[in-house]
């Protein structure tokens, strides 16, 4: 069987380019980074209200968040996360990670959240919040 000298040394020197652009392809798929999203609202109506639960030796606390996407948009892995932040003296920051995999667009949804505090401290608290996506 005799060899085609010219499809050999086409095959020959294109062959790092394909293989590069293949490579190139394999990581970059799936590789999309976050961004974040200032559409999403978290809000809480009860978290400088809260009612400790006491325990024993340690009060356990629990807000409830709202989670809304007021656009039209589709927001994919959806991550935020809920600074939770004493006002009062010695009690301890806390946060919270929430995961979403898909928000629609007009989705509203309630999570809750639980935390643990050192027992009869009478904490109050104030949350901050970060949400990033996939766009």
């Amino acid at each position: 069987m005799r060899e085609v000298p010219g499809l050999v040394s086409t095959i020959m020197n294109l062959g790092p380019v394909i293989i590069s652009v293949f490579v190139v392809m394999a990581l970059s798929a799936g590789c999309v980074s976050a961004v974040h999203n200032p559409h999403i609202t978290v809000r809480s109506t009860d978290i400088d209200t809260l009612s400790p639960i006491n325990m024993g030796t340690i009060d356990v606390y629990t807000a409830d968040f709202r989670i809304a996407n007021p656009t039209n948009e589709t927001f994919r892995n959806v991550r935020i996360r809920i600074n939770i932040t004493p006002e009062t003296t010695f009690c301890h920051a806390q946060y919270a990670d929430l995961d979403i995999p898909v928000m629609n667009p007009q989705e509203k949804r309630t999570e809750r959240v639980s935390f643990s505090e050192i027992s009869n401290l009478d904490c109050v608290y104030s949350y901050t919040y970060d949400v990033v996506s996939d766009r």
